[in-house]
C-alpha cells in the first residue's frame, strides 16, 4: 500500500472521530497486541471472542479485527451473517461435508445459523464485517470467487462524476434482503467522482489497480493492489482512479 503525500493519518481507535475511509490493515496492526492478549485469556471459542471492533463516535461499528492462534474450534451457530477476509495465515473451515481453505486475501461469507469447525495451523489475522440484521436461512459458507463471471453493472450517478462515465462490471457471490448485505467482485475503467454521503459500510480489497480516496475533512490516501479499505456509513468519500480497478467488496446498507 502507498499513501499520498497529502494523507493525514486517522485516529483509528478514537471513539470521537468522524466517519471516513479506513486502512483496515493499519487498524489490524494497531490492535495486534490487544488481540494477542485476548487470545491468551480466552475461555470460549476464539472465533467469536478474539475480536476488537472498529470504533467511531457512535461506538462499535460492524467491522472488527479477528485473531486466531494456532488452534481449532467449533461454532454451533453463527449469530449473524459475516463477511471474512484473511490478512495473513491460513484458515480452514468445514461446514457439513464441505471444506474451505482461506489464505491471505481470500474472502468468504459465513451465514447466520451456520454450524462450522475451524482450524488455524499458524496464527491467523482477519477482518470481519457483520450483518447484524440477518436471519437464519439454511445457507452454507460461500467463498468469494477468484475468477467470477462479471457482467455489466450500473455506473456512478451523473451528478457526482468529474469526467466521463466509466464502464463497470459486477458479480454478487452473496446477496440477501434485496441487496442490504451483498458481497462479490466489481471492476471499472478509470474515473473520478466527488464525495457523497455513504449510507452503507463497504469493505474493499483492491485486487488490481489503485484508487485515491478523499473525505470532507481534507484527508486523502492512495491504495494499491492488496490494500484493504473501509468506507464507513456517514462518510463523504471521493474516488479517483487513473487505471482500471478490480475490487472484492462487502456492503452492509444501514
Amino acid at each position: 500500500m502507498t499513501l499520498s503525500a497529502e494523507t493525514v493519518p486517522a485516529p483509528i481507535m478514537s471513539p470521537t472521530r468522524s466517519p471516513s475511509f479506513i486502512d483496515l490493515r493499519a487498524f489490524a496492526a494497531e490492535v495486534k497486541e490487544r488481540l494477542h492478549a485476548l487470545a491468551q485469556g480466552q475461555k470460549d471459542d476464539g472465533f467469536l471472542s478474539n475480536r476488537i471492533a472498529l470504533l467511531n463516535a457512535e461506538g462499535d461499528t460492524p467491522v472488527a479485527a479477528l485473531h486466531l492462534s494456532a488452534d481449532s474450534g467449533c461454532v454451533d451457530a453463527l449469530p449473524h451473517d459475516e463477511f471474512i477476509v484473511v490478512l495473513d495465515g491460513r484458515l480452514s473451515l468445514v461446514a457439513g461435508r464441505q471444506a474451505y481453505v482461506l489464505d491471505a486475501n481470500d474472502a468468504a461469507v459465513i451465514p447466520h445459523g451456520c454450524r462450522f469447525t475451524w482450524r488455524a495451523e499458524e496464527a491467523v489475522t482477519a477482518i470481519i464485517l457483520r450483518y447484524p440484521e440477518s436471519r437464519p436461512g439454511g445457507r452454507t459458507i460461500t467463498p468469494i470467487r477468484k475468477d467470477p463471471p462479471l457482467a455489466p453493472s450500473g455506473k456512478p450517478a451523473p451528478e457526482v462524476l468529474l469526467g466521463p462515465a466509466p464502464d463497470c462490471r459486477n458479480f454478487n457471490d452473496y446477496r440477501v434482503d434485496e441487496g442490504k448485505f451483498v458481497c462479490g467482485t466489481w471492476d471499472s475503467t478509470p474515473y473520478r467522482r466527488r464525495g457523497f454521503l455513504y449510507g452503507h459500510y463497504e469493505i474493499m480489497l483492491i485486487s488490481q489497480g489503485a484508487v485515491t480516496f478523499g473525505d470532507e475533512h481534507g484527508r486523502s490516501g492512495t491504495f494499491g493492489e492488496g490494500s484493504l479499505v473501509l468506507a464507513e456509513a456517514g462518510s463523504h468519500c471521493s474516488w479517483d482512479s487513473a487505471v482500471p480497478v478490480t475490487k472484492i467488496f462487502a456492503i452492509y446498507r444501514t
